[in-house]
């Protein structure tokens, strides 16, 4: 089987943990990197063993990939989303991949007009204890749910000029690292949501240093879900039902989950997973194999959601 074949756009810190998760997919290969920074995209070249680009376009326009990975501060994600589509290539882009309703819409545009695959690189939609989890609710061995909180709750050290604390692209905890209990929150329950409510705590710059989110489900399911770069906070899942409760720690990149039950019929999943990116980089392969523009699991219309309720006041 041909593997197919990435492209890392920006030799960052998130893309070395990126290319593990290519080291361990059955139908990924890693073939070049492009950067401005020649020493360090250079090293990282040879790190790899791959080709190296000292310029962004260079990489989008070499023959030798078929999907760019873009791992480029959030300011350049729209203008390199679209060169990368513009040229041939699938995409798949780091989070928060857009954060504008426009923007959303115009890449999708090129994504299905050329008949391209482009999709953001969000791990918890598709890990095993995430399906496990939803497998046990439909199953009803947690009965009635009523209520999910998550969270993920962090101090960022330095400011500096770092995306998260510019408002104008995409700033903020929500969209730093409130997508992982959003995206877990309606990964189980769904997009049908009738109720939200958002408070939010901003920092000088304008974007929000701590937000909490309260969600209500058609299903009357409750959620909970907080994010923060500014405090030290939760970072774990909890799902409480009628027949039982669901503890779920890094829920975002977890290898195991526990069942606790009320009668004592308690259950433990556990996967052996060296790179929790596997997940998402092997179903956007299976994607474009099938020729897709989209994931059916993570579309386009969830991408809309979950902006929509990110910059909801």
């Amino acid at each position: 089987m041909n593997k197919i074949r990435f492209g890392i756009l920006g030799p960052g810190k998130i893309s070395h943990r990126f290319v593990k998760g290519i080291t361990h997919s059955s139908q990924a290969v890693i073939t070049a990197v492009g950067g401005r920074d020649f020493q360090k995209t250079s090293a990282y070249a040879k790190q790899y063993s791959i080709g190296v680009f000292t310029d962004y376009q260079g990489l989008v326009d070499c023959d030798a990939v078929d999907v760019v990975y873009i791992a480029l501060p959030q300011g350049l994600h729209k203008e390199w989303i679209i060169k990368a589509l513009t040229a041939g290539k699938h995409v798949i882009c780091e989070k928060p991949m857009l954060y504008t309703i426009e923007d959303l819409n115009e890449c999708f545009d090129l994504a299905y007009q050329k008949g391209l695959f482009l999709m953001e690189a969000q791990k918890t939609s598709f890990l095993p204890t995430t399906f496990k989890v939803k497998e046990w609710i439909d199953d009803g061995k947690l009965g009635k749910i009523s209520y999910i909180e998550a969270g993920y709750c962090y101090r960022f050290n330095d400011e500096s000029d770092h995306w998260a604390f510019d408002v104008n692209h995409g700033g903020g905890s929500l969209f730093d690292v409130g997508v992982y209990p959003i995206s877990y929150a309606i990964a189980l329950f769904g997009t049908d949501i009738t109720a939200v409510s958002v408070k939010k705590s901003l920092l000088s710059g304008g974007s929000d240093g701590f937000a909490h989110m309260q969600l209500t489900f058609a299903s009357g399911v409750i959620a909970s879900l907080c994010s923060a770069i500014t405090v030290e906070g939760p970072k774990e899942a909890r799902i409480y039902g009628s027949e039982g409760y669901v503890v779920l720690p890094d829920f975002w990149k977890s290898s195991s989950v526990d069942l606790i039950r009320y009668d004592g019929n308690d259950e433990v999943f556990f996967i052996d997973q060296p790179s929790e990116f596997s997940h998402y980089i092997d179903h956007g392969c299976d994607c474009i194999k099938k020729g897709l523009s989209e994931s059916p699991i993570l579309t386009k219309a969830i991408n809309e959601l979950m902006i929509r309720l990110i910059t909801s006041k």
